[in-house]
Order: structure tokens, then C-alpha cells, then sequence
């Protein structure tokens, strides 16, 4: 009965008195071929690089919160206490900032489809250390549910560790707790990458560049060593011959033959790549547009905010919240505390958006002259931290500041509009024009200084309300 070794240790130890000699013995045999399949990709496959990291650095950089609950509805930030520590500063290695921590890991769980970080206490507080995942492997039972960590160590013997002190996550796997690499099914895909890669270049080394040849009357001997010499100075014009670019002189009766040769266009570069990066990107869940694998249709930047970091990104970014609040939360918190990702600090608009949007939300201004001053890195003033209201604002039954730059020039738009529409209704005809009505309110509310946006959402909702009211009118 034939052995079965499961270690290059323990096929060491077979063949010990032998003269074959076993290289780096205790690497698992089983996990040697995912390890060799997985690990280049990253250096070699420009589509895994592209999609994988534009997905963990978008994760990464948005920045996580502890929060905890006050009474039923309400919540307040957590900035002190181990928990927010470790938010704050997860690994204490040097040159490991937050953000590049986390892209580590989200890196390894889009590759691997699993990581494994560990919960280390110090005196001082704790640390979070991640083990690389190649390294890693998990444990389960009949249900496929994880009962150890396994960490290989460097020479080669398996550590099973308590899955408690460790922040994992795996995907699904067919067996086992392990996840699944999408790269194991990408593997087809890349492989006829890299051949195409590899034929691409065959070509551009070994394909004839020259657009022409040269002819010289048949039947016409060369004169003794007038052949060796041509072709001495004809390679002072190809690659590395000095005179690259230049007209070569021909000789008596030869003549230059434009043909049909090898154009870099055929072998359709271009198209090949982008189709790798389309089907990479459709396999980790985003949109070929955002990676620039496919012509977008943007119409601006608010819109690409809202698909990255909604149905693109959105589903990482959850499952990241809920695999720190299942860990971290009962270690180091209080049960009434959770950790969010603050995805509002990447969707925030322009500044005069988010100013606008908040004036108009609370009904007054929002930001004591001190805190704009502050902004702008100039000193408080004496008074600069009361709250000034407009007295038009409090008083003047207006929905918000912004009414205060719309209401005289809809004032004046209202009167001319009724005088234009009720002249035309004396007459009988068509006295209704709803896109003439809403372009001019539109022009004028931008000639007032009124964002474009706000003035066509104004004037939409006026002459709705204008042509309603008209209409009424005829109709009583």
C-alpha cells in the first residue's frame, strides 16, 4: 500500500538515509499548488492588481467609528477606551498605518477569500497583527463551521490556535471553512491573459516591422562584396544602428516595395486587456466602469460616489462592519456599542454643496463666524461664537435662507408669467408653454446667483403649482 504524505516534512522523514533531498520540508502539499496558483497573480496579473486594489484602497481609506446607543434613539461618538484605540491605531508594527493595515487585510480576504488577524493584549493595550493568509488555514467541522485557526509557523509545524482572540472571515467553500479564491475561478481567464501577453510579444520581437521591401532587377549580378556591403549599411538604419529614422541611399535599379507587414493593431491589445479587466471586475462585484475597464456614463462626481460606494463597494464594507462588530465589540467594548464605517465622509460633496444642503435642512445658518474663521486658519474674534440669524429667517415665514435669493426674482417671474398666460387664454390659443416657462425661471434665478441645480428644482415645482392653479381656474 502506497504512502500518503501530507507535509514535505513527513516525505523528509520517509526518504531520511536516502540521497534524495526534500527542499524547505513542512510545507503542506495541499495547500502548495493554491499557494503557487495565488501568489503571483498579485505581481503579474495587471487586472487582479487594478481591480483588487482599487477596491481594498477605496475600503481602507474610509474611516471607522465607535459609537454607542444613548436612550432609544440616540447615539454618541466613542474616542476613548481600548475599543477606539484600537480603531484608531490597529498595528504598532513601524511604518503600518491604519489605512495601510486594513488594505493588507482587505487585500488577502478579496485574494484568498479569507483572513485572519489576531488579538494580541499588551501592557499597554492591545494590537491587532495579521497573519498573512498564505500562512492560514481553517479548521471545520461537519457543518463547515471553523473550530481552529491553523497557522503555519516558520519551521513548518501547524499551530491550532483558538478562533476567539482572532478577527476572521472566510467565504463559501464547497468543503471546508477555507473560503474559495476567486482566483481559482478566474484561472482560465488569466492563464489565456498571460499566453496572450506571452503572444503579443513573441510577435513584437519576431514579427517583420519594416513596412516595405526592397527589389533590384532580377538576373543582375552583385559585383564582388557590393551584397555584403549593402546589408552592413541597411542594418545602420534598424534598431541600434545609429541612423534609425533615416532615408537610406539605394543603389542602381533598386526600388522600395510598400507591403501589407505585422501591425500592432492586429493583435488587438487594446481590446484583449480591456476585456481581462471587464470579466476580473465582474467577478469581484463592481462595475467595469469604475476601474475604467468600460467608457462610463458619469454625468458627475456625485453620481460615481453613489455607485462606488453603494452596490459596488457596500457589500464589503458591511461585511467588514459586522466582522469587527462580532469580535472586537465583545472583547473590547460594551455591549451597547458597535463600530461603523463613516462611508458620509467619502460621499460629502463640495463645501458650498454641504453648506447649502444644511441651511436649507435646519431653516437657518448653521456655522458661527468663529468656525468659519477657523476654517480659513484665521484666529477667533471677540462674539465670533454666537449664531447669527437672519431676522428674515426668523421672522419672515420663509422655508429657509436660500428663499431669501429666490423669492424677489420668482416674485417678478409670477407677475410677468400671469400677465403673458392670461393675454393668451383671452385669445384662445394654446396658452399653456411649460418648457419656455421653466427655461426663462431658470435663467433668471442663475442671472440672481442661484445654483443651476436648485433654480431648475425650483422652477419645476413653481409652474407645476402655476399651471395647476390656472387650469383651475378655467375649469371653474
Amino acid at each position: 500500500m502506497s504512502a500518503v504524505f501530507q507535509t514535505l516534512g513527513e516525505l523528509s522523514t520517509h526518504l531520511a538515509g536516502t540521497n534524495i533531498e526534500v527542499v524547505d520540508p513542512g510545507v503542506p502539499l495541499v495547500e502548495w499548488a493554491a499557494e503557487l496558483s495565488n501568489d503571483p497573480s498579485w505581481k503579474n496579473q495587471p487586472s487582479i492588481r487594478k481591480v483588487v486594489g482599487f477596491a481594498a484602497r477605496n475600503i481602507a481609506s474610509v474611516p471607522m467609528h465607535l459609537y454607542e446607543f444613548v436612550g432609544e434613539q440616540d447615539r454618541r461618538r466613542v474616542r476613548d477606551g481600548a475599543l477606539a484605540e484600537v480603531l484608531r491605531r490597529p498595528s504598532r508594527a513601524p511604518g503600518e498605518t491604519a489605512y495601510r493595515f486594513w488594505e493588507r487585510v482587505l487585500i488577502e480576504g478579496l485574494i484568498y477569500d479569507r483572513f485572519a488577524v489576531r488579538i494580541v493584549e499588551r501592557d499597554d493595550g492591545y494590537e491587532l497583527v495579521r497573519i498573512p493568509a498564505r500562512l492560514v488555514t481553517f479548521a471545520a467541522d461537519a457543518l463547515d463551521r471553523i473550530t481552529s485557526v491553523n497557522v503555519r509557523k516558520p519551521d513548518g509545524t501547524v499551530q491550532e490556535l483558538d478562533p476567539a482572540g482572532f478577527i476572521l472571515d472566510a467565504g463559501y467553500a464547497t468543503k471546508g471553512a477555507s473560503g474559495t479564491s476567486p482566483l481559482k475561478t478566474l484561472r482560465d481567464l488569466l492563464d489565456e491573459q498571460t499566453e496572450a501577453v506571452r503572444y503579443r510579444r513573441s510577435i513584437w520581437r519576431n514579427g517583420a516591422r519594416t513596412a516595405g521591401v526592397i527589389e533590384r532587377p532580377a538576373n543582375t549580378p552583385w559585383a564582388d562584396g557590393a551584397r555584403e556591403r549593402f546589408g552592413r549599411s541597411w542594418q545602420n538604419f534598424s534598431r541600434g544602428g545609429g541612423q534609425e529614422g533615416g532615408t537610406p541611399v539605394l543603389e542602381d535599379g533598386m526600388q522600395y516595395k510598400a507591403i501589407d507587414a505585422f501591425r500592432p493593431r492586429d493583435t488587438l491589445d487594446l481590446e484583449g486587456r480591456q476585456l481581462t479587466d471587464a470579466e476580473v471586475a465582474a467577478a469581484f462585484h463592481i462595475a467595469p466602469e469604475l476601474v475604467g475597464a468600460r467608457e462610463g456614463t458619469f454625468s458627475n462626481i456625485k453620481a460615481f460616489k453613489e455607485m462606488l460606494y453603494g452596490p459596488a463597494l457596500g457589500p464589503y464594507i458591511s461585511a467588514w462592519e459586522q466582522t469587527l462588530d462580532a469580535t472586537l465589540v465583545p472583547l473590547l467594548g460594551t455591549p451597547n456599542q458597535y463600530v461603523e464605517a463613516n462611508v458620509e465622509a467619502k460621499m460629502r460633496g463640495s463645501f458650498e454643496e454641504q453648506a447649502g444642503v444644511l441651511s436649507t435642512s435646519v431653516g437657518a445658518p448653521w456655522m458661527t463666524r468663529n468656525e468659519a474663521r477657523a476654517k480659513q486658519n484665521m484666529s477667533a474674534i471677540d462674539g465670533g461664537d454666537e449664531l447669527i440669524t437672519p431676522l428674515n429667517v426668523l421672522v419672515g415665514g420663509q422655508a429657509s435662507p436660500q428663499d431669501g435669493k429666490t423669492g424677489p426674482v420668482v416674485a417678478k417671474f409670477a407677475a410677468r408669467q400671469e400677465q403673458v398666460v392670461r393675454s393668451q387664454k383671452a385669445a384662445g390659443s394654446d396658452w399653456w408653454d411649460g418648457p419656455r416657462w421653466d427655461r426663462e425661471l431658470v435663467a433668471d434665478l442663475v442671472k440672481a446667483g442661484v445654483d443651476v441645480i436648485e433654480a431648475a428644482t425650483v422652477a419645476k415645482q413653481f409652474n407645476t403649482e402655476a399651471e395647476q392653479r390656472f387650469r383651475a381656474e378655467e375649469e371653474s
